[in-house]
C-alpha cells in the first residue's frame, strides 16, 4: 500500500495538541486522576463498611431469632408439662370422686340389705316368741297336776279311784303324761335357745347397720366438701380467666391501631402472668399448696396453645382472593391475606386457642383476634356479625360469626408475636 504523507493541515493539529502538553497541564492531569482513584476507595471503604453493618445485623437478627425460637420451645414445653399436671390432677380428682360415689353406693347397698335381714330376724323373733308363749301356757295348765303326780303318783291316783288295777293303768298314764311334759319342756327350751340366737344376731344386725348409717353420713359429707372445693376453686378459677380477658380486651380497645393491639395484648397477658405468679407465692407462704399449683398453672397456661399447623389451603371463608400476601398496595406488601366473601358466608377458625378480643375496632370492623398459642395470633376483620366473645375457647374450624348478607371482605393476617407472617401455609 502506498504510504500517505502527513498533511499540512494534520501536521498544524499535531503541534498544538504536543503544545498543550505542558509540566502544569500534565500534573493536573494527574492530580485529576489521584483525586478520582481517591473518591472510588472511599466509596469502596463505605461500601465495605455499609456491607459489614448489614451482616452484623443480620448475626443479631439471626441470634434473636433463635432466642425467640427457643423460648418458645421452652414456652411449649413447659405448658405441655403444666397440661400433663393438670390432666394428671383432674384423673385423680375424678377417680377420687369415682371411689367416694362407688363406697357411697356400696355402704347404701349394705344398708338396705341388712334392713331387709332386720325385718325379718324381727318377724321370726316375734313367731318364735309367740310360739315359745302358747308352749308355756300348755304346760302351765298340766304343771300343778304333773308336779303333784311326778311326787306321789301312786297316793294321788289311788285317792282318786280305790281300785288296784285302775291304780296301775293310771300309773301307766301318769309315766306318759311326765314324758310328755318333760319333752315339751325340753322343745321349749330350744325353741328359748333359737330366740336368744336371733335377739344376738339382731342385735348385730342393728349394729351393723348403725355403723353403715354413720359411714354413709360420713361418706356424703367428705363428697359434698370436695364438691364445695372443686367448685370453689373452678369459680376462682374462672374469676381469673375472666378478669384477664375483660383487661386484654380493654387494652385492645384502647389500642390506636393493630400493632399497638397486637403489643398491648402481649404486654397485658405479660403483666397478668406476672402477677399470678406473685399470687402464687404468696399462697405457697400462707402453706395453701393447692390453691398456689391451681393459681401457677393458670398463670402459665395463658398463651400455652397448640399453636398453629399445617391446614388444608381451604381458607377460614368461602370466597376469593382479592389481595394475596405480600401482594403490592398503595400502602406497600400486603400484610395479610383479604378474601372477597360470598353473602352471609361462615367464617371458621383457623386455630385451636382462646379469643383474645372479639368486637368493633377502629376501621377494620368487627374483628377477632385469636391466640393460639406459642405467641401466634390469626387476626380476622370484616364480619357481618360476630358468634364467639373474648376469652372464649374454641376449636380449630369452630364457627366465630358470618358475613353480612351483601357479603364483603374477609382480612385474615396471622402474627408471630408483633410481627406479620405468611398466613397461606396455615389456612
Amino acid at each position: 500500500m502506498p504510504v500517505k504523507t502527513p498533511t499540512l493541515t494534520g501536521m498544524i493539529l499535531l503541534a498544538g495538541c504536543l503544545a498543550m502538553l505542558t509540566p502544569e497541564t500534565a500534573r493536573a492531569r494527574h492530580e485529576a486522576v489521584s483525586a478520582h482513584h481517591g473518591k472510588t476507595a472511599h466509596v469502596s471503604r463505605n461500601a465495605l463498611a455499609a456491607a459489614r453493618r448489614k451482616k452484623a445485623a443480620l448475626v443479631k437478627r439471626r441470634a434473636a431469632q433463635s432466642a425467640v425460637i427457643a423460648a418458645r420451645k421452652k414456652t411449649r414445653d413447659e405448658a405441655a408439662k403444666d397440661a400433663a399436671a393438670s390432666a394428671q390432677k383432674a384423673r385423680h380428682f375424678s377417680a377420687l370422686t369415682e371411689q367416694a360415689e362407688s363406697e357411697l353406693s356400696s355402704t347404701e347397698a349394705q344398708i338396705a340389705l341388712l334392713t331387709e335381714d332386720i325385718a325379718a330376724l324381727t318377724a321370726r323373733q316375734k313367731a318364735q316368741a309367740e310360739a315359745l308363749a302358747r308352749g308355756r301356757a300348755r304346760l302351765q295348765a298340766l304343771l300343778p297336776v304333773a308336779v303333784r303326780l311326778s311326787r306321789y303318783p301312786g297316793t294321788s291316783f289311788i285317792s282318786l279311784s280305790g281300785q288296784a288295777s285302775e291304780a296301775v293303768q293310771g300309773l301307766s298314764i301318769i309315766a306318759g303324761l311326765a314324758r310328755a311334759t318333760a319333752r315339751q319342756t325340753r322343745d321349749l327350751a330350744a325353741q328359748q335357745v333359737l330366740l336368744d340366737k336371733t335377739a344376738q344376731t339382731l342385735a348385730e344386725r342393728n349394729e351393723a347397720l348403725q355403723a353403715a348409717r354413720g359411714k354413709l353420713a360420713t361418706l356424703r359429707d367428705r363428697n359434698a366438701r370436695l364438691s364445695r372445693e372443686a367448685t370453689r376453686a373452678q369459680e376462682e378459677a374462672q374469676a381469673r380467666a375472666s378478669a384477664a380477658q375483660r383487661e386484654i380486651a380493654s387494652a385492645t380497645e384502647k389500642a390506636g391501631n393493630l400493632e399497638e393491639a397486637i403489643a398491648a395484648i402481649e404486654k397485658t397477658q405479660a403483666d397478668i402472668q406476672a402477677r399470678l405468679a406473685q399470687q402464687a407465692e404468696a399462697l405457697a407462704r400462707r402453706h395453701q399448696a393447692e390453691k398456689a399449683k391451681d393459681v401457677s398453672r393458670q398463670a402459665e397456661s395463658l398463651g400455652a396453645g397448640d399453636g398453629v399447623s399445617r391446614g388444608g389451603g381451604q381458607g377460614p371463608v368461602s370466597g376469593t382472593v382479592l389481595t394475596g400476601w405480600h401482594q403490592h398496595t398503595e400502602s406497600g406488601p400486603a400484610t395479610g391475606i383479604t378474601y372477597t366473601a360470598h353473602a352471609s358466608a361462615i367464617v371458621r377458625a383457623p386455630c385451636a386457642g382462646q379469643i383474645d378480643f372479639a368486637g368493633p375496632f377502629r376501621s377494620f370492623g368487627n374483628m377477632i383476634i385469636l391466640d393460639c398459642g406459642h405467641h401466634y395470633r390469626f387476626v380476622l376483620a370484616g364480619f357481618g356479625k360476630l358468634s364467639a366473645s373474648s376469652g372464649q375457647h374454641v376449636g380449630r374450624k369452630a364457627v366465630l360469626g358470618a358475613m353480612s348478607a351483601e357479603g364483603g371482605r374477609l382480612f385474615v393476617q396471622l402474627r408471630a408475636g408483633s410481627k406479620a407472617v405468611d398466613p397461606r401455609p396455615y389456612l
